[in-house]
């Protein structure tokens, strides 16, 4: 069992971490259970002084929760979630840094206004972008790696490190960055300027693009699985095709919108999406010989 030593832990942390807390408000979901430490440093000060006093074992960082699945049973161990000052995008130089806690519409939005294209596709992303940077989120074409100048994140005992892009190994919905770092925040490339008009007609354009192509106004964790990178059929395409589209358990089951995407509006219990998750690559593999991969993760 995951224990901090509370005598280490020193005074002006105590309001920022909790105990037994319960997840369901952290994730877009809506459901989980809860975890047995929950810490949210307004700063870098903060989080260093945290890892450093009461170097945590077994911890994970997370963002908005926005593709993230809590299991209905306890965390044992600590989850991080990055506070207030983490959120703040600035200019440096003629680039952009963002807080790994800025969601990426955030991001978007300040390039818009301040003339810097390239980055209208992350207003279509939820999250953060920390988040976006472990897994490369991306959309319409455009991925963060594309982005990416070099990054800094803070290790396991609360040292800062800056890790530059090449460092990195970006792939598809993946990079080679250790669980045990945390991003603080991101420096990006500099890119072109254009007007913020410009940029805004483009911006419109890919969020009415998702507004037909996506499901809204339902508790999702985005697309459920990655498309598999072997073949030119999408990930939904083989879920449809395979009639798993069809598959429910309890309250579990896929949009009708968009069949990579799981309704949660009824509220399943963690256990029955992960039940309709582990049937549906079960069903396309047999099908199909296709492994899928999971996009959102399981906590």
């Amino acid at each position: 069992m995951t224990k901090l030593n509370i005598k280490k832990i020193p005074i002006n942390l105590k309001d920022q971490i909790k105990t037994n807390y319960h997840l369901n408000k952290n994730s877009w979901f809506g459901i989980g259970g809860s975890t047995s430490f929950f810490f949210q440093p307004t700063n870098k000060k903060e989080l260093i002084l945290f890892l450093q006093n009461l170097k945590p074992k077994k911890f994970i960082t997370i963002g908005s929760g926005s593709n993230i699945l809590f299991k209905d049973t306890n965390y044992d161990g600590v989850i991080i979630k990055l506070g207030k000052e983490f959120s703040q995008v600035r200019e440096l130089n003629e680039s952009l840094v963002a807080g790994a806690a800025a969601l990426k519409s955030k991001v978007s939005h300040f390039a818009q206004i301040k003339g810097y294209s390239e980055f209208e596709f992350l207003s279509a992303i939820p999250g953060t972008i920390g988040g976006g940077v472990f897994m490369n989120a991306g959309c319409f074409g455009g991925e963060i790696s594309d982005l990416i100048s070099q990054i800094t994140v803070i290790n396991s005992v609360g040292k800062e490190k800056v890790i530059k892009r090449k460092e990195m190994q970006f792939s598809y919905r993946d990079s080679k960055l250790s669980d045990k770092c945390i991003v603080v925040e991101v420096l990006f490339k500099k890119t072109k300027k254009k007007s913020s008009l410009k940029i805004q007609k483009k911006i419109d354009s890919i969020k009415n693009k998702k507004k037909i192509n996506q499901p809204s106004g339902i508790r999702t964790g985005g697309s459920t699985f990655k498309n598999p990178s072997n073949t030119k059929i999408k990930a939904w395409e083989l879920i449809r095709n395979s009639g798993c589209d069809k598959l429910s358990f309890g309250m579990a089951k896929f949009s009708k919108h968009h069949c990579n995407f799981i309704d949660n509006t009824n509220l399943a219990l963690s256990k029955d999406i992960q039940k309709l998750i582990i049937e549906t690559k079960k069903i396309i593999h047999k099908k199909t010989g296709i492994k899928l991969e999971l996009e959102i993760k399981i906590i």
